[in-house]
């Protein structure tokens, strides 16, 4: 066995275990804009087929007082509770149920078993409601 043969056997390794990595890193960062870009376009969508709930979730997660709130209730205006662990609390009605399917379908957030509408709010969705805007529609009048 040459010594050339050795020395461009593990210059091929190398040049290989090098590409493969810079391959890894490029389709890894790909793949997380595509995510970023997708959860984006989900909030968006959100906000425009639900702008007063959405609104609403957003306003109160970012008040100081309920900035550690991971939990709410959705009952009707009626309904009495009593919790010893701090809660927000939403009004039933038509326009928050399918706002509620699709928030959980998307996983920002979770029903806890219980005998009412009770989940619990994803830590990522808080972070992402924190750095949302909402742009206006540009209708061409300046």
């Amino acid at each position: 066995m040459s010594i050339s043969f050795v020395y461009g056997f593990f210059i091929g390794g190398v040049v290989t275990l090098i590409s493969q990595h810079c391959l890894q890193k490029f389709v890894n960062s790909r793949r997380s804009s595509e995510q970023a870009d997708t959860k984006k376009f989900d909030l968006d969508k959100l906000f425009n087929d639900y702008p007063n709930f959405m609104n609403s979730i957003k306003d109160d997660l970012s008040a100081t007082h309920c900035r550690d709130i991971r939990e709410f209730f959705v009952v009707d205006k009626d309904a009495i509770l009593n919790s010893s662990t701090p809660r927000l609390r939403y009004e039933l009605s038509a326009e928050i149920l399918p706002a509620l399917n699709r928030l959980e379908a998307l996983g920002y957030i979770e029903k806890l078993k219980n005998n009412c509408l009770h989940y619990k709010i994803e830590e990522d969705f808080v972070v992402q409601l924190d750095f949302y805007e909402h742009a206006p529609k540009d209708d061409g009048n300046l």
